[in-house]
């Protein structure tokens, strides 16, 4: 009986430690950018949006190619110098089929897939010589 009892009650709180951590985890993100707004280290996403900055992740921020499920802010904020998104081809599915960012995102990637000759909707390949292990 305690045996049981307390197997129950450690995985109640282990599960709520679990539900809990999933939302502390999406504000650590907005305490960090206050925390930058507040201590005045800001100034590069600032930059970025008056048109400052000319590096690619900026340029594409400007662009409105962020989302809340992928923000590229923090790659701006810690001077991240790679060229940025490849977005060329998710603004022209966002203008040409007039969806969301991350919905062209996806679409291009299920593109991309396809020409790979991989099945977007299973991730297998659609080779018919492939040889798979397993489901």
């Amino acid at each position: 009986m305690d045996y049981t009892f307390w197997t129950l009650v450690l995985l109640s709180v282990a599960a709520l430690w679990y539900v809990f951590s999933m939302f502390v985890g999406r504000s650590r993100l907005h305490m960090r950018l206050a925390r930058f707004r507040s201590q005045g280290r800001f100034s590069i996403l600032d930059d970025a949006l008056s048109g400052n900055d000319g590096s690619g992740f900026a340029r594409d921020y400007r662009a409105g190619l962020s989302s809340r499920n992928f923000d590229i802010a923090i790659n701006i904020e810690d001077g991240d110098s790679r060229p940025g998104l490849d977005s060329e081809e998710v603004r022209r599915i966002m203008e040409a089929q007039g969806v969301s960012f991350d919905k062209a995102r996806l679409i291009r990637q299920q593109q991309l897939m396809q020409r790979n000759g991989i099945d977007p909707s299973t991730g297998m390949p659609l080779d018919p010589k492939a040889v798979t292990f397993g489901k």
